[in-house]
């Protein structure tokens, strides 16, 4: 939780936000002084306004899902704080009666003494159990009734952390997120025309059948409040049950294991209606039609929502629950709080419950959440949901691997092709290089650079974003494991494609900048072998494998800038491929880039060595060097402090060694 903020008072803060909100939409119309958005025109087909509202600090809640197809209105109290009465009065008119006269398909009305108080809608108002709301609320319905405006209201009760407490007794469980998933609901039935009874009947069951629960890893932090909350959570606690507004939750634990936080959250939904015969959960029956609501409480990153959400619908599938429609956003925030709420709601416990003799069809809910909304903060696909709510993984994964199989094939690289005999894939026994002193070089490799792992971690944490160990670790571990899982057999691949798949391993786990070049470097690698490799060659020893590197050194500067002297990976690359060689026709003594080579062994020793050697020293040469490219060039360098070498460049000199030492003690033995 962060305690900086852009504000640095709550002052006029609340009217600020929902200017920007009405700004996303045209449609929509603030009423400053009662802090009230309301949509103008009024819908032609709803006959009630659906309004709900509360305190501030919950955004994109109500502001934002006012709109034709969702709220009619809202209105917004201070942060954490119940608007008062005679604002949520002001809310209910602007719902009941405000811009009819203005509406698109009428006359705009210029004489001002011929407006007239247009006809006056019936107001169903939704608001979460709060003691606060709920006595602000109900004082502002029963001056309007007293006004003549027929009001009915909701309030959303989803709450289930505490639900068999002796505290709540009286109160009821509190309202959370469920109550945008009412909103969405009832003004979507509302847009159909339904009436101010058949909303309010509805309203009832659709919260009857909603449970929701919530965690939070720390309470939020209000904009010029110097603590908000004197009760700070544990470095590994968290708090099942923490309300919207900072009030504790119905635990804490130990925040150890993920999937033992979800299934305890879930397991309290699943038992908040008791208990039947078997012990089975009562709140979902088999084969009952879910919806799953999950709300990120405004200060949890997306990457962990994503992940929280796959965990979610694990454990509900081991409870054959699997929703119809699933929905994760910032629905209704506390701020900055980093947490969530799961909701779920029961979809055919609605369909179940008793029906008025008016309402002879079930709540279409479904339906209602998928009719279309201009409240520019609902976010909700509406379409493509498999009907038993199962995705078939196994077989969206076969089908994926069949369209790539094919694209693989059409771009000639197929496995048939692969494991067809050739000049290639007979290379090893040709070329008289054991595909074991390749392995061992290649494992010996990996376990260097694992090794260097914190070392590299620790250069880049100086100068980078401290992910550079974590890198090259990754793409390390996953060449061993495919060697173990043998998915990558070095004896039955020629070098082309040895390198090839190489390299499609650390593009698929390394990721970031480096994982990149990696992938760039071994895709041009393997197309120069395979080019220097052909089938008419007679003599495939004579093949000089280390001019390909240059080759594919060529071809990575066409997709990166970095050059040697820019404190990058560059400064060991470049010398590792461009190792200066004799040259038969300019003599002993004399350099030449890339001449034809002396020897005629497949590796030279000397020459090998004598790159390892190069690669080594232009990774020393970046220590202190001032960075021309990547990250590094955004850290200012604090006085007296030398920059070590560029871990990038550290790692390929590793990479490199420790190749050629594995190679090496592998032949000893052979010996």
């Amino acid at each position: 939780m962060s305690l900086k903020h852009v504000y640095n008072s709550s002052d006029g803060l609340v009217v600020k936000s929902l200017q920007g909100a009405i700004a996303l939409n045209p449609s929509l119309r603030l009423h400053q002084a009662s802090k009230s958005v309301y949509v103008s025109p009024h819908s032609l087909q709803a006959k009630v306004s659906v309004v709900s509202g509360g305190g501030a600090g919950h955004e994109p809640a109500h502001a934002s899902y006012t709109g034709y197809g969702m709220l009619a209105a809202s209105v917004s109290g201070e942060i954490f704080a119940s608007p008062s009465a005679n604002q949520i009065l002001s809310m209910i008119r602007l719902a009941a009666y405000a811009g009819e006269d203005t509406h698109p398909r009428r006359n705009i009305i210029t004489d001002r003494s011929a407006i007239h108080i247009p006809h006056r809608k019936d107001v169903l108002v939704i608001t979460n159990n709060y003691t606060g709301d709920r006595l602000n609320f109900g004082l502002a319905i029963e001056k309007a009734r007293a006004e003549g405006i027929r009001v009915e209201s909701v309030v959303v009760t989803d709450d289930v952390s505490l639900l068999h407490s002796e505290s709540t007794g009286l109160v009821g469980p509190r309202g959370l997120a469920g109550n945008i998933l009412v909103c969405k609901i009832l003004g979507a039935l509302a847009e159909r025309g339904s009436s101010l009874e058949n909303l309010k009947r509805a309203g009832d069951t659709v919260v009857s059948q909603l449970a929701s629960i919530g965690v939070g890893l720390e309470h939020c932090h209000i904009p010029g409040n110097v603590n908000s909350s004197g009760a700070t959570m544990g470095e590994a606690e968290c708090e099942v049950g923490l309300g919207l507004h900072n009030e504790p939750g119905v635990r804490r634990m130990e925040m150890r294991d993920s999937l033992k936080l979800i299934d305890e959250m879930i397991g309290k939904i699943l038992r908040s209606r008791g208990v039947v015969d078997g012990g089975r959960d009562s709140f979902v029956q088999e084969g009952d039609i879910t919806v799953l609501f999950v709300n990120n409480l405004g200060g949890m990153s997306q990457l962990e929502m994503g992940a929280i959400m796959t965990d979610i619908l694990a454990r509900l599938a081991l409870s054959d629950i699997h929703p119809l429609r699933i929905y994760s956003s910032s629905f209704m925030t506390s701020l900055n709080a980093p947490g969530f709420s799961i909701s779920l709601l029961n979809v055919s416990a609605v369909h179940r419950a008793p029906r008025s003799p008016a309402i002879h069809q079930p709540i279409d809910i479904l339906g209602l959440l998928d009719d279309p909304t201009d409240a520019h903060s609902w976010i909700g696909l509406r379409c493509f949901w498999p009907s038993d709510g199962r995705r078939d993984s196994s077989g969206h994964n076969r089908a994926t691997e069949k369209v790539l199989d094919l694209m693989s094939f059409s771009g000639g690289i197929s496995k048939a092709q692969d494991e067809k005999p050739s000049v290639e894939t007979t290379y090893w026994h040709q070329a008289d290089v054991s595909p074991v002193r390749v392995k061992e070089g290649i494992i010996s490799a990996c376990k260097a650079v694992l090794r260097e792992e914190a070392l590299l971690t620790e250069y880049d944490t100086i100068v980078g974003d401290g992910d550079c160990g974590t890198t090259f670790s990754r793409g390390a571990k996953a060449i061993l494991s495919a060697i173990d899982k043998e998915q990558l057999e070095i004896s039955k691949s020629s070098p082309g494609q040895l390198v090839h798949r190489i390299g499609e391993i650390l593009e698929d786990n390394m990721g970031g900048t480096i994982g990149a070049l990696f992938a760039i470097f071994f895709t041009a690698w393997s197309s120069a072998i395979k080019r220097m490799i052909h089938p008419s060659s007679s003599f495939v020893s004579s093949i000089h494998f280390l001019d390909t590197l240059s080759d594919a050194l060529a071809s990575l500067a066409h997709h990166t800038p970095a050059k040697p002297g820019d404190r990058t990976i560059m400064d060991a690359l470049y010398p590792l491929c461009n190792t200066p060689v004799l040259s038969p026709s300019i003599g002993k003594g004399e350099v030449g880039s890339r001449s034809p080579r002396v020897s005629t062994d497949y590796l030279d020793g000397n020459l090998v060595a004598e790159a390892c050697r190069r690669a080594h020293e232009g990774a020393l040469s970046t220590k202190g060097m001032k960075p021309k490219l990547g990250r590094a060039v955004y850290v200012e360098s604090k006085e007296g402090l030398e920059l070590p070498p560029d871990p990038g460049a550290w790692g390929i000199a590793v990479l490199a060694q420790g190749f050629w030492d594995g190679f090496c003690e592998r032949a000893k033995e052979d010996l």
